[in-house]
């Protein structure tokens, strides 16, 4: 930063936390908190019904662009956009709009702001939106891919070209994990030499939740949190604790979030006679995770090939010993034996095996929770993922 003084950071993203305790997009308002005094940041977000058109968020000032009638304002804060886009040329012209009218703000945020740099979430819409900006502009630009945006344009190879465009006008890409990382790179739409491996980072409350390294309950109590979605895979899960059960194990289940999977999970849950086991807690906020992390005596992720796996790290600094599919960004934080287990992608009977590695011998659990929570707090506070950050401004400044 130097002579320029404090860095000025335009972020655009379709997904931003709509309230303090929110966790769509939390580790955006997370990443502007890591700044402090360093850097002053603007969001450029999606409006959507009942949603403040300006708001502050301690470090971070959001402004929202409207793109559709409130009612209408369906494509954000689902996780499920690329889903509504390819269901008919409604969501097509929905979409269209959703592009213009980010393009729209994006261009009044560089006027109005004079950012520094242009920090784009997701390659589509905003890296794309941004590197038309930063063309315009001349703002060096930024752009950070989550994971979904990249397994989308590995399935859509009709979009490459709109990526290399996005891509070639960034200065510096950078991805959660050595995974997506690899990935990106296969599709072979980016310079390699300009992408580099920064995680996202966890929320402070997760670093200042007191940990507990023990088996905490009388029954085997497992957690899971994630979308339910066909890609978080918790039908996986839900299978191991059946099996877990079968082998005397008095396991139970919670399940916190919501998706288009919910009914056909609790179906499942109803099949194999799990009901009195397992318990869907639906989304809950970012304040009252921590409690569950800590309460809980397992913490499992069975996602395939998943781009980065936060929740792991939060479950960490909160104390719960973990388990992931062996697949995707995960393995960036779980490392086999040594902070967690790993098992084979929808393999039920090898995550049932995982699972009673912890419920029969905790002392090996809690020492694997504790070499994962040293880990975490090494690379994944938000002091320390914003200083990777600010360095990599600095470097497309210069580029």
């Amino acid at each position: 930063m130097g002579a320029r003084g404090l860095m000025r950071v335009l972020l655009l993203t379709h997904v931003f936390p709509r309230a303090a305790d929110d966790s769509f997009g939390a580790f955006l308002l997370h990443l502007a908190q890591g700044f402090g005094e360093r850097a002053h940041v603007l969001a450029i977000a999606p409006h959507a019904a009942g949603l403040a058109e300006r708001e502050q968020f301690g470090a971070a000032q959001v402004a929202r662009f409207h793109y559709a009638p409130d009612a209408n304002e369906t494509l954000a804060y689902t996780g499920v956009m690329h889903e509504q886009v390819a269901r008919g040329v409604g969501g097509k012209i929905l979409f269209a709009r959703f592009v213009w009218n980010y393009f729209r703000a994006a261009r009044r945020g560089v006027r109005e702001f004079k950012p520094t740099v242009i920090h784009a979430h997701w390659w589509l819409p905003g890296g794309f939106v941004g590197a038309l900006v930063s063309k315009m502009s001349r703002v060096p630009l930024v752009i950070t891919t989550h994971g979904t945006d990249v397994e989308q344009l590995r399935k859509t190879r009709w979009a490459q070209p709109f990526a290399r465009f996005a891509f070639g006008q960034a200065r510096v890409v950078t991805c959660g994990s050595n995974y997506l990382r690899e990935r990106l790179l296969e599709l072979e739409v980016v310079d390699a030499e300009c992408v580099r491996v920064i995680p996202m980072p966890v929320n402070l409350l997760f670093v200042n939740q007191k940990p507990k390294f023990e088996i905490r309950n009388s029954k085997f109590e497992i957690l899971c949190v994630a979308r339910l979605t066909k890609q978080k895979n918790i039908e996986t899960l839900i299978a191991a604790l059946k099996i877990l059960r079968e082998r005397n194990v008095d396991a139970h289940l919670q399940i916190v979030g919501d998706g288009d999977q919910r009914a056909v999970l609790e179906n499942k849950t109803h099949e194999l006679q799990l009901d009195a086991c397992v318990e869907f807690l639906g989304a809950r906020s970012q304040t009252e995770l921590p409690d569950l992390y800590a309460q809980c005596d397992a913490f499992v992720l069975p996602s395939v090939r998943e781009g980065m796996g936060l929740v792991l790290a939060e479950a960490l600094l909160c104390g719960a010993p973990v388990i992931a599919t062996n697949s995707g960004g995960v393995t960036d934080i779980v490392i086999e034996n040594e902070t967690g287990l790993l098992f084979p992608e929808r393999d039920a009977p090898a995550l049932a095996v995982a699972l009673e590695n912890y419920a029969r011998d905790s002392a090996y659990a809690a020492r694997l929770a504790q070499n994962g929570r040293a880990l975490v707090l090494e690379r994944f506070t938000p002091e320390r993922v914003a200083a990777q950050f600010l360095a990599a401004y600095e470097n497309a400044i210069q580029s």
